[in-house]
This record gives C-alpha cells, structure tokens and sequence, in this order.
C-alpha cells in the first residue's frame, strides 16, 4: 500500500489528499467511521466588515498581539503564529476534525503547517513546500496568481505521489490569475466542537491559553487553522527596527553564494545596487524597494521579532536599460521577492571624513537559499 492509501487510513490522522476527493483516492481501502468524526454545525458567519473587533487576551507569551478591525488582518501579526490545520467545513456545513498526530502504523505524519506572508502564503507538508501567490487586498478579499510548488535541497519526499496531489488540489483551489479569490477570518472556537471538560479543573488547566484560530475560506469550503505562537530564533548584532531600515538608503557591497562565490550580475563595478525600505502602507505592511538605476524591484516585506525580513512582490515597469543593467535587476528580482532571510547589524567606527556624523552600520541579509549579501548605509533620506 502506498503512502497516500495509509494517509487515508489512519487511526487518528486526516490529512489534505483525503478532504480533496480527487480521482487518485480510488482504490484506497475504505475509511473507519469511527477514526474520522464527521459531525455537522453551522460554519462560523462572516463577520461584518466595518463592525466587528477581534480583541486576542494578552499574555506573556503573546504580548505583541492587539485588536484590529476584520478582516483587515495585519499580515506582520498573523505571521507570528504557525497555523496548523484542525478542521474543514465543506459547503453542507458538515465539520471534519484533522488529527495529523500519528497513524497506523506507528509513524508519525507531519501536520498541514500554513505561513502567512507578505504577497504568498506557504503551506508545509513534511519537507515540501507550496507557495501561494496573490495580488494583494482588495474589497476584503486576495485574489491568487498559481500555486509553486519547491522542494528543499535536503528534503528527502516520502511518497512522491501525495506529493504531487497535494499541489494538483491546490492549484484547483487556488487557479491563476485572479480566478481563485479566498480571504482569512480569525474566528472563535465553536463551543460545540470543544472537547468535553472534566469535572474537577486544576489550575495548570484553567492557564492553559485559548487557541487562536483562522479560518481561511476558499470557493464554498472553510478551512480552520489552529495558531501557535513562533519559537523566537536566538539574534546577535544590534537591535533592528523598520525606523532604523527606512532612514537609509543601503548599498550592496558585497554578494555571494552559497558557495561562497561572487554573484557576478550584481557584482560588477559602476552598476551599483541599492536598497530602500519606505513608509508604511496598508495593513501595517511596509514597501522596500532595490535598483540598479532602472526599472526596480521590490514589494511589501515585514520585519519578525527575530530579524527575519519577510518580503513579497509587487508590479514592476518593464524600461529597457542595457543588458548588464537589466541582468543585476533580474538577479535581485530572483533573490529578494517572495524571499526569507536573517538580518543582522553591526556598526563600525566611522571612516567617513566628508559626513563624519553619519554612523557606519552593515546590514548582512543570508537568504534561506543560501546566499549572502551586505548592505552599507548611506546618507540620510530626505522626508
């Protein structure tokens, strides 16, 4: 039996492939009713869109979270949690609960893991990655360019197959070009789908925190994501804020690979790549932008806790501008939009004799795809 047939059989795991009912569950052994509780309760209802306020309880762990107007969720605060899929509700109403913990068979099956970003949204299944594009917010909802579909270089896929249907189920239900329209909701937990409470409560028990949860609704079905604050990654250097990266512009100076070789387009002398992290803009996102002197490239990024600069795209114009120059621009266009990275800075004494006042700080960006690239800032921009 393959991979998918022992997802669709488990004793206490449903996963995406067996929501979808595509052609490739055919053939598979029937399902246990009595592993899969299929109850039905009314959908949460839409929430107004000019009236209601979401307020997430304050706590330790959750501080940075405030109160903001549905559905315009900040995408910098939605980012902060991993979402792990709980539950479905299909377009009769009906709740189908996810429990991706184990299944027969003793191995253990990774859960749906969904990342809100600037610009895409990235779901997780084991080691493969699905990345949904949209074109941004409009009339309270994202309208999807496709769905990519990326394997990491050390990511060793266990069935092929599943792989492959989880994408072909996406792709239906986020068609290209502006066809598949979906928005998220953060919705409050259902009482009726709330585990029975024992009788007698302890005190670890009555602290435990509420889950936040975010409905992502697609076409007529709803899918509940349960959210996980993140792990904070340990950062070194000096502090990092978006007042500090929009107060300058920043020079590349230096690019390499993950090989530690030179990234010949954007390395050449007297075609100099620069950075510029502007004012905000809707949703508390934030615009950067990277040229050579010609066209440009960039979009909304955000700014993690832990220095991750988190950046999405945006419309470019198409100026023809000599090939070396359009090359140093098409090689940023590849590293930077839709790209995660870690920030790190650290200031040096100040050689400049013409603006001595100016401080020298370098800005070290390392992609997740394995680059390097460092930023030196220049002089102050005009407001």
């Amino acid at each position: 039996m393959t991979l998918l047939c022992h997802l669709l059989t488990p004793a206490r795991t449903l996963t995406l492939i067996s929501m979808l009912g595509v052609a490739s569950l055919v053939g598979c052994q029937t399902i246990d009713n009595s592993v899969i509780e299929s109850i039905t309760a009314k959908a949460p209802k839409p929430v107004e869109n000019n009236e209601a306020i979401i307020t997430f309880p304050q706590s330790e762990d959750n501080e940075y979270i405030a109160s903001w107007k549905l559905p315009e969720l900040p995408v910098e605060s939605l980012n902060r949690f991993d979402w792990k899929l709980v539950r479905w509700i299909d377009s009769q109403d009906v709740v189908t609960h996810v429990d991706s913990d184990s299944y027969a068979g003793g191995d253990t099956v990774p859960p749906l893991i969904m990342d809100v970003r600037p610009s895409n949204i990235v779901f997780t299944y084991d080691c493969q990655r699905y990345r949904l594009h949209h074109d941004g917010y409009h009339n309270y909802t994202y309208s999807s360019f496709g769905v990519t579909t990326t394997t990491p270089a050390s990511c060793k896929i266990r069935d092929k197959q599943v792989a492959s249907d989880i994408a072909d189920y996406l792709n239906q239900l986020f068609p290209k070009y502006g066809r598949g329209r979906f928005n998220l909701k953060v919705i409050s937990t259902p009482q009726q789908l709330l585990p029975k409470l024992p009788s007698v409560l302890n005190s670890t028990s009555l602290k435990k925190p509420t889950p936040y949860e975010l409905a992502l609704n697609a076409q007529d079905k709803q899918f509940i994501f349960e959210g996980t604050p993140k792990k904070l990654q340990p950062i070194s250097g000096l502090p990092i804020t978006y007042e500090l990266l929009k107060t300058y512009r920043w020079r590349l100076v230096s690019a390499v690979d993950s090989n530690n070789k030179a990234i010949i387009e954007i390395s050449r002398p007297g075609f100099p790549v620069s950075a510029y992290f502007g004012f905000p803009v809707y949703n508390e996102e934030h615009q950067v932008g990277f040229g050579s002197d010609c066209n440009g490239v960039g979009g909304p990024y955000i700014l993690t806790p832990d220095n991750m600069l988190l950046i999405g795209s945006g419309p470019q114009t198409m100026m023809g501008c000599g090939p070396k120059r359009e090359a140093a621009e098409d090689k940023i266009r590849e590293l930077e939009q839709l790209s995660k990275s870690q920030l790190t800075l650290e200031q040096l004494s100040n050689a400049n004799i013409d603006n001595p006042s100016l401080p020298y700080y370098l800005l070290t960006q390392k992609l997740d795809t394995g680059e390097t690239v460092i930023w030196k800032n220049q002089k102050t921009v005009t407001r």
